[in-house]
């Protein structure tokens, strides 16, 4: 009996856990897709969709930016370190507020801590209250990330990030 009612709180225990991604401090729950060209080649991930481990932009706590979108065999991230509000958001290596960008595929890494990385992301609408831990978003973003040696680089386009109902 006593085995059963521990696998019981084990098994709510998990029920509770995974209901509870993806909503934020309200309950509200956002599914997402983040799309782009890299180098002309469409990438797009979709909450829930297939091979897809995250598709996630927010604002989290102290108004920081992060954008994940990744497979198993792909990510793409973006991390900023304020973002008060929308608005458009240039970056370089000389914005003190950029952590950094990538595109990975296979050994590539692309990262805005080089000199001629550049960056532009337009925030258009924030879902949630100011007071909300996190806050997912919707815009678009495009630029240019080289690689630690500056001698390749990865040209991002039409990056969009939606909220799906």
């Amino acid at each position: 009996m006593k085995k059963q009612f521990l696998k019981a709180i084990a098994f709510f225990s998990i029920i509770t856990l995974v209901a509870s991604c993806g909503k934020d401090s309200t309950g509200a729950t956002y599914n997402q897709q983040i799309s782009l060209k890299a180098n002309g080649v469409l990438y797009s991930v979709t909450t829930g969709g297939t091979d897809v481990q995250e598709s996630d932009a927010h604002i989290r706590d102290s108004n920081k930016f992060q954008l994940d979108a990744t497979t198993s065999t792909k990510d793409f991230s973006i991390n900023h370190k304020t973002v008060p509000g929308t608005g458009t958001y240039t970056l370089n290596s000389s914005s003190s507020v950029f952590d950094f960008a990538q595109w990975e595929d296979g050994s590539a890494l692309y990262t805005s801590s080089t000199s001629k990385s550049h960056f532009t992301f337009t925030i258009s609408n924030i879902a949630g209250n100011s007071s909300d831990y996190v806050r997912y978003i919707e815009g678009t973003f495009s630029g240019v990330l080289y690689n630690l040696t500056q001698t390749d680089s990865v040209i991002i386009t039409n990056g969009q990030i939606t909220i799906l109902d």
